[in-house]
């Protein structure tokens, strides 16, 4: 409660103020105060271990120590946190803080970029092991350049092949699904591929498991946005991680730890 008095101090307008003392005595008026404090508990965790109002507070994806983390959804980037991937060689359709994150996990990262500003932002924060190629799409208008989008999606032609594939970046209608289907061919024997906003791509990952790929979804909240998602991991029955702990998968962010095993 003392929390919530400070926040309304800093609350801008009446009306801003009035809509939050609204959702809160809605809040309270459904739950007893045991209730309201588990749930103010289980915010904690999100809000602070997960990292999740860091990001909003630097506007950017961050956890909670404000390292850089992708976007994805946190059940899917705590995923991938428990898998070694030191070995790997990594592609990434679109940069950003995803990169900063792969490169200190992987033996060598390489990004293809869209965006001119996002290209800039993050090439002059890579070390050795990263590398960007820059493709600009003009997704500013209506309708997009096609010449563009040939030229983005096929530039992993003259690369090589990769353990790990993220299709991310460009999201115009038909682009990620031509983006995995072009993965596909770039993709080592039993390597792994991430597909972001997979909610939005209901064709993308029909293809993907008509090719016989196992479909793991991560749903839930991500750095700075409001709403769900889903990322996706599509994995080949040869698939075997390489966990970072030998007791995989360990404690999750926020669990309850045992002292004493339970196996």
């Amino acid at each position: 409660m003392k929390n919530m008095l400070r926040y309304m101090m800093h609350v801008g307008t009446v009306w801003d103020k009035c809509k939050v003392l609204h959702r809160f005595s809605v809040l309270l008026d459904e739950a007893t105060p045991e209730q309201l404090e588990k749930s103010l508990q289980a915010w904690r965790i999100f809000k602070r271990e997960q990292g999740y109002l860091r990001s909003l507070v630097e506007n950017q994806c961050v956890d909670a120590n404000g390292s850089p983390v992708p976007w994805y959804t946190y059940p899917a980037i705590e995923q991938l946190s428990k898998w070694d991937f030191s070995n790997a060689r990594v592609l990434e359709y679109g940069c950003g803080n995803s990169t900063l994150w792969w490169m200190r996990r992987a033996a060598h990262v390489t990004s293809i970029e869209s965006s001119k500003e996002w290209y800039q932002r993050v090439k002059d924060r890579l070390r050795g092991n990263c590398e960007i190629h820059l493709s600009e799409v003009d997704e500013s208008g209506e309708s997009v350049d096609v010449g563009q989008i040939d030229s983005y999606v096929n530039l992993i032609d003259d690369l090589d092949r990769f353990d790990v594939i993220i299709v991310d970046g460009v999201n115009q209608a038909g682009v990620r699904y031509r983006c995995a289907e072009k993965a596909l061919d770039h993709l080592n024997e039993n390597g792994l591929l991430i597909v972001d906003n997979t909610d939005w791509l209901p064709r993308t990952c029909a293809m993907l498991r008509e090719k016989g790929l196992l479909e793991v979804d991560y749903s839930g909240l991500g750095p700075l946005n409001i709403y769900a998602e889903t990322t996706s991991f599509f994995m080949p029955k040869g698939f075997k991680p390489n966990p970072v702990h030998p007791d995989h998968p360990g404690f999750s962010i926020g669990g309850l730890k045992r002292h004493h095993d339970l196996s």
